[in-house]
């Protein structure tokens, strides 16, 4: 018997259901916190071809718009949200026990690497539709390239410009690096031993004019975020944030939760103590908290990019790149657009040739970070990267040597949440629904007038929470 897509979803949901449901209660209190799985239906495709109409006349389709297909398209959808908001979704996830008794304590499994770990029976989820390479690692590329490149070619001394300019993305790349040495920083430590003081302050002002718990905590909070140091911290964080290579969020959120863990403890201290020195020494306490718990905070770059980086793929070609941007450089005579130009596609070249494009293009990840909140009228997106030497890349073929390399995909991929909230569906099981769209770049030339519209889809997703455990691969 044939089951309906949606049919098929709700017996795998009460499945899985009956194998997490008891989990151990997770660390997060997020309300879309754990594992989402569903299906997205596609029902509308932009139009890649001009038409025929009854006169015999050309018509040009609206490249932007999708229109109804005679029939549509399933998607498997596997979603991850940890305890604090942040979306990944998954290609495949194995939810396994880790207790030989009862009860159970489900972990879930991206890695497969991680398998050996683990005992007992557990279950695995996967999508065949999507995978993922590491976006960033070719972008890594590209920003050198670009960086060298206008060095190299818009400035007399080209190589002590573009040898300048490849430290600066170095610098800029390594993530990690640069968000720990803030995060262990004395300025950080300081700025929540700074904002305690003056929270313990604004909490027993308020509580001396009677204020209620709420107006102790609004005191609280507003005395912490206008201290000097917390504010000195807050525009370090600024700084350091732009300089960054890719978005990374930590250093401003490390800031306030330094200083909004203090307040919060301070106002709790002074709903019950009117000593100073008691009410500071409890937000000093959750600031010190805080701190140290701020370098634990998720990466926004995976592990593989921080290997690649790493990697002497990458560092033996830094020099190459230089070298081959100066000479294309000084080719072309004096400095000018011209020769910057010249300069990018040399750097370009070199990073293709000594296979740094290849090593970047061939990672695999098993997870991919979106951006937004999986919640009732939120909007969840993010881009799917599948290098031209990704493994799976649909244009290569293993076997045939004219198809080694393929084309670079790329996929933008956005939830817009139904304002419904959650839909409670079965035990202990919640829903979340709403619309799918996608633009796929790398599947067709570009359309438009433009050259700047990929293929568009959407539809619709329904999402089914299968497990409240917030945490992967742990």
């Amino acid at each position: 018997m044939n089951l309906h897509p949606l049919s098929a979803l709700r017996r795998l949901g009460a499945g899985v259901c009956l194998l997490l449901g008891a989990a151990a209660a997770p660390a997060g209190d997020h309300p879309s916190r754990g594992l989402w799985v569903g299906e997205a239906i596609l029902t509308r495709v932009n139009e890649v071809s001009v038409g025929i109409n009854a006169a015999n006349q050309p018509v040009q389709p609206n490249r932007n718009v999708p229109t109804a297909t005679a029939d549509k398209a399933n998607l498997r959808l596997i979603l991850h949200v940890d305890g604090d908001g942040h979306v990944r979704m998954l290609k495949s996830v194995a939810a396994l026990n880790t207790s030989t008794n009862d009860p159970t304590a489900i972990a879930l499994v991206t890695d497969d690497t991680l398998y050996p770990n683990f005992h007992g029976n557990g279950k695995r989820i996967a999508t065949a539709a999507f995978d993922f390479g590491e976006g960033r690692a070719a972008d890594l590329l590209t920003y050198l390239a670009d960086a060298v490149g206008h060095a190299a070619g818009t400035n007399s001394d080209s190589a002590a410009r573009a040898n300048a300019a490849a430290t600066l993305v170095l610098a800029g790349a390594n993530l990690d690096a640069a968000y720990q040495r803030f995060a262990t920083s004395n300025l950080l430590r300081n700025a929540g031993l700074s904002a305690a003081s003056s929270a313990g302050a604004g909490a027993l002002s308020a509580k001396g004019t009677n204020g209620n718990a709420g107006a102790i905590l609004a005191a609280a909070i507003a005395a912490a975020t206008n201290d000097f140091v917390f504010n000195t911290a807050l525009s370090t964080a600024a700084v350091l944030r732009a300089r960054a290579l890719f978005e990374d969020t930590r250093y401003v959120a490390a800031v306030f939760s330094v200083g909004l863990a203090a307040a919060h403890a301070a106002a709790t201290a002074a709903n019950t103590n009117s000593s100073l020195p008691i009410v500071r020494a409890a937000g000093t306490n959750a600031a010190l908290a805080a701190f140290a718990a701020a370098r634990t905070a998720p990466s926004p770059v995976s592990a593989a990019y921080n290997a690649f980086l790493a990697s002497s793929a990458f560092q033996t070609n830094v020099p190459l790149v230089v070298s081959a941007a100066v000479a294309a450089a000084l080719a072309q005579g004096a400095p000018s657009q011209a020769a910057a130009n010249s300069a990018r596609s040399a750097a370009l070249k070199s990073l293709f040739e000594h296979r740094a494009l290849a090593v970047a293009d061939a990672i695999s990840l098993n997870e991919a970070p979106l951006s937004g909140d999986l919640a009732a009228g939120g909007v969840v997106a993010g881009r799917l990267y599948l290098g031209a030497s990704h493994p799976t890349n649909p244009f290569r073929h293993r076997r045939h040597p004219d198809h080694t390399l393929g084309m670079t995909i790329t996929r933008q991929v956005t939830f817009e949440v139904g304002t419904n909230g959650f839909e409670r569906v079965g035990f202990g099981v919640d829903r979340l629904s709403g619309i799918y769209k996608e633009e796929i770049t790398g599947l067709h030339k570009p359309l438009g007038p433009d050259q700047n519209i990929g293929l568009k889809t959407e539809g619709t997703f329904t999402l089914n929470r299968v497990s409240l455990v917030d945490r992967l691969n742990q």
